[in-house]
């Protein structure tokens, strides 16, 4: 077992972190025992939108800071499917440690649950939204080991040509919006869901390349990936339509103790759980 020293700036957040043992919190794994879980703090809803109207709304919007404002204001206004308050626990262990985060079952999306409209966003606005939420964006190695926990394994599915900057406009993403909510048919949105999109997550090279976003995933349900660790070729006000915004809770569960993820990551034993780079600072990405 290893110890860590918790800041009093994380003992703080601990503090403020709201507990809860709901029952609408669901387990990957069965033989997981029932603990209490963090809640994230989303928003209570002060408007309701569906993710139709709100597409509509924005679709003669460009891939500008305007769109980035409109759509941040509506998770800030708590307009996000009821589904996505429900988290998802992802077990992992290695040798005497395991640890426990929770993620939220599907990327970032503005609706509600009968029509909700997922919205790629830049690593900047992606970044305060997770702040807002009491969240992180993923590790590569955390985005791998949430499609393997996850019960819906969907295979990607590329818009395709043209290959350029309309890859970023609405109307792009709602048409792999509308491709995604095909392929899941009738199923009752609230299971963990992956393979639909890449991941924007946080990444050792981005202490290298600070003005980038770095993205992962596309996970065919065989294994294969389509687009591996990438933190060179766009800058961080990227986004395009196979861009998913993927939250985690920033509080976890080691060896049955709470702690600060950003405290998990910079520890030489513990951030290989969750870090396949290494132990690393995230706290200053996509600031």
């Amino acid at each position: 077992m290893v110890a860590i020293t918790l800041s009093d700036p994380v003992k703080s957040l601990l503090r403020d972190i709201e507990f809860s043992n709901s029952a609408s919190i669901k387990s990957s794994s069965l033989n997981i025992p029932l603990i209490d879980v963090p809640v994230f703090k989303i928003p209570s809803r002060t408007i309701t939108i569906n993710g139709t109207e709100f597409g509509n709304s924005i679709m003669n919007v460009g891939p500008t800071q305007t769109r980035e404002d409109v759509i941040y204001a509506q998770f800030l206004a708590g307009n996000i499917p009821e589904f996505m308050r429900n988290a998802i626990s992802v077990t992992v262990t290695a040798g005497n440690n395991t640890l426990i985060y929770w993620v939220l079952p599907d990327v970032l999306a503005v609706g509600t649950n009968a029509d909700y409209l997922r919205t790629p966003l830049n690593p900047l606005t992606a970044r305060k939204v997770a702040d807002l939420f009491g969240c992180v964006l993923p590790t590569r190695k955390m985005a791998h080991q949430i499609w393997q926990t996850a019960t819906v394994k969907l295979t990607p599915s590329p818009n395709g040509p043209p290959y350029d900057a309309t890859m970023m406009s609405t109307e792009r993403m709602i048409f792999h919006n509308k491709k995604i909510q095909t392929a899941l048919g009738s199923k009752v949105p609230g299971e963990l869901v992956a393979g639909h999109k890449k991941d924007v997550v946080i990444s050792v090279g981005l202490l290298t390349h600070p003005k980038n976003v770095a993205i992962v995933g596309w996970w065919y349900p065989s294994g294969q990936i389509i687009q591996p660790l990438n933190y060179l070729s766009h800058d961080r006000y990227y986004k395009d339509y196979s861009h998913g915004i993927r939250l985690i809770n920033r509080i976890v569960s080691v060896n049955g103790q709470w702690y600060d993820i950003y405290e998990v990551l910079r520890n030489n034993t513990l951030g290989n759980l969750i870090s396949d780079e290494g132990p690393f600072d995230a706290t200053q990405m996509y600031t």
